[in-house]
């Protein structure tokens, strides 16, 4: 899936989320070299530093099965 992050400083990025369950997400950004991983603390998701990032959308990948991984995100 694509989808767009943003950070608390207002920047947003594109990133292809590569895999995931209901406390973590492992994406590869556009604008970096090295991918991230992020944490669900609460009702939100953070950085490995702690930066606090709101996923702003996803966007399924034509071709590309989804529906598992949107009916458990909705579960939480």
């Amino acid at each position: 899936m694509r989808m767009m992050i943003r950070y608390r400083s207002g920047l947003g990025v594109e990133a292809l989320l590569l895999a995931a369950n209901s406390e973590r997400m492992r994406v590869a950004v556009c604008s970096q070299r090295d991918t991230i991983e992020l944490h669900r603390v609460d009702a939100g998701w953070r950085t490995q530093r702690g930066a606090a990032v709101e996923i702003e959308a996803l966007m399924a990948i034509p071709g590309t099965e989804s529906s598992r991984f949107c009916a458990a995100a909705q579960r939480n």
